[in-house]
């Protein structure tokens, strides 16, 4: 454990070492290890957006799998002459070490690395190092397309980027922006070498994550693991081939209760990982993301997407982001199983609004049962370090006297 930046009285948790201790200790000469491809190499852990983060436990085989994954997906991008990559993600993360540092390592490509993401900073530094390609999680890009224009905002030398869940509704306006070609992805720290990829297929939908690549098999099952028909939201899985070794089952390390709860076994006897994530398959193969499980609300009896919330809230021109969320009847003093949906909004900088006039934006592009009862306007909401909103917060937090009330307010839904 590194142990630079912990307080004067922080003391090591039983069984981990302090780094600095290791590194003065350690031999001058080199030490021969025999390491075989299944051995442990690193843990690397999840974001903990609706529960305490998991260490997810990689062996050689599976991280330098991933990797060597990353660099073939990027060499289309490298075949230019100063050939660089950028990241501001954490390196302690699978999308910064396995999609770009490393990819960087093995094709012999530098790699510009910023300690942090700043919307207002990000294309003076790409700029500045003459960056070619980058790949972005989240809300990056909403916080990207909705800094003030600029006259240099074209005068860049990326063309092709990836992403991972980038608003539909903003995709083309982001790519015609900057100009550059955006290529959706999917993928999961946990998911091992489980993934999907529009490839920079120019029919590729947009909206799509993709389709799954050689030797990955993907499905979208109900909760008995019944494969659902095209077009249905269902969880998204993943085919667990042991046999192939790199197609492995999820380990955690020391938590085998979460290891097995990833990892069901349908009726036909083959084992599928779930990931968590409410998706849907179109007649062609593209998956597309809905929401994460543990994030849907049911209100009314109906079952809704915080996602699609949270897209139609954020495309108000005075809304930098939102996060739809489930608050359930006892925490305000009813009594009735389902939720009542709230959502935090932080607004463009300078900017203010009334929850009426937000209100007003969203009744006619959201279903009666979609529309929230609570509003809190916040400062900012809370992430983790690859920009993932802790909504567990949130949901914490829960109504607070500055929270505005649709029911109490009066407000009307007009239908």
């Amino acid at each position: 454990m590194d142990t630079n930046e912990a307080p004067p009285d922080f003391e090591l948790p039983d069984g981990m070492l302090s780094f600095q201790d290791v590194i003065n200790e350690a031999p001058e000469d080199d030490v021969e290890i025999e390491v075989k491809p299944d051995d442990m190499l690193t843990l690397m852990y999840t974001s903990g957006t609706t529960g305490l983060p998991k260490a997810t436990t990689f062996f050689y085989r599976g991280l330098m799998g991933n990797s060597l994954i990353g660099t073939i997906m990027y060499s289309s991008y490298w075949a230019q002459p100063g050939a660089k990559l950028f990241t501001c993600l954490p390196l302690f993360h699978g999308n910064a070490l396995q999609l770009c540092a490393m990819p960087g390592y093995y094709g012999e490509i530098p790699v510009v690395i910023s300690k942090r993401f700043s919307a207002s900073r990000f294309w003076d530094i790409v700029r500045k190092y003459e960056v070619t390609t980058f790949n972005t999680l989240g809300s990056m890009p909403q916080y990207l397309i909705k800094q003030p224009e600029r006259s240099n905002d074209k005068d860049h030398k990326v063309r092709v980027i990836s992403s991972a869940a980038c608003p539909k509704e903003i995709v083309r306006a982001f790519e015609e922006r900057f100009n550059l070609k955006l290529n959706e992805g999917y993928g999961a720290v946990d998911g091992g070498s489980f993934g999907l990829g529009t490839g920079g297929d120019p029919n590729a939908p947009v909206g799509s994550m993709g389709k799954v690549g050689p030797g990955i098999t993907a499905e979208i099952m109900d909760d008995d693991l019944n494969i659902l028909p095209a077009n249905t939201v269902g969880e998204l899985v993943f085919l667990i081939k042991e046999e192939e070794k790199a197609v492995r089952k999820v380990s955690y390390y020391k938590n085998p209760e979460a290891s097995t709860a990833r990892t069901q076994v349908a009726p036909d006897g083959r084992s599928w990982f779930l990931s968590g994530d409410l998706a849907t398959k179109d007649e062609k193969g593209w998956f597309y993301f809905v929401d994460r499980k543990k994030d849907s609300l049911r209100r009314r009896g109906e079952n809704m997407s915080a996602y699609s919330i949270e897209r139609v809230i954020n495309g108000h021109d005075k809304v930098l982001e939102s996060a739809a969320y489930g608050i359930k009847s006892h925490q305000v003093g009813e009594d009735y199983a389902e939720d009542e949906v709230m959502v935090a909004v932080v607004l463009q900088p300078g900017k203010t609004m009334a929850p009426e006039e937000l209100l007003d934006f969203i009744q006619d592009k959201l279903a009666y049962f979609q529309i929230p009862r609570f509003i809190d306007f916040v400062d900012a909401l809370p992430k983790s370090k690859v920009h993932r909103i802790m909504k567990r917060f949130l949901k914490e937090r829960g109504v607070v006297e500055s929270t505005y009330d649709r029911e109490k307010s009066g407000y009307e839904i007009k239908r």
